[in-house]
């Protein structure tokens, strides 16, 4: 066989150093960008879990409404798209609107 010539060592060191510095770059700015997500998506939230309690008082003093309760339909349930579909029994119970009077 020909003998093939090392590669320099300082040239496998430059290229591996690259390859470090650009990984580590994208990694944090996936990270940055990720952070700033989860940020604003649990900001998000907080302000879901505000209104609802804010719901939920305005529901609880309505005198009366606590006796109320209807069955909740299948196709309310299927309209999760990334998730697990949660399916609906019959015996699966829910308050009527105040203001309709009417199920959801």
């Amino acid at each position: 066989l020909m003998q093939v010539p090392a590669i320099q060592q300082k040239r496998t060191v430059a290229f591996l150093n690259q390859f470090v510095v650009h990984t580590v770059q994208f990694l944090n700015r996936f990270s940055t960008v990720c952070e700033e997500k989860l940020s604003a998506l649990s900001l998000r939230i907080q302000q879901i879990e505000t209104t609802l309690n804010i719901l939920d008082a305005k529901l609880s003093s309505i005198p009366g409404l606590e006796d109320v309760k209807f069955e909740v339909s299948s196709a309310n349930m299927n309209s999760v798209t990334n998730g697990p579909v949660a399916q609906a029994t019959p015996d699966q119970q829910t308050a009527v609107s105040p203001q309709t009077g009417v199920s959801n």
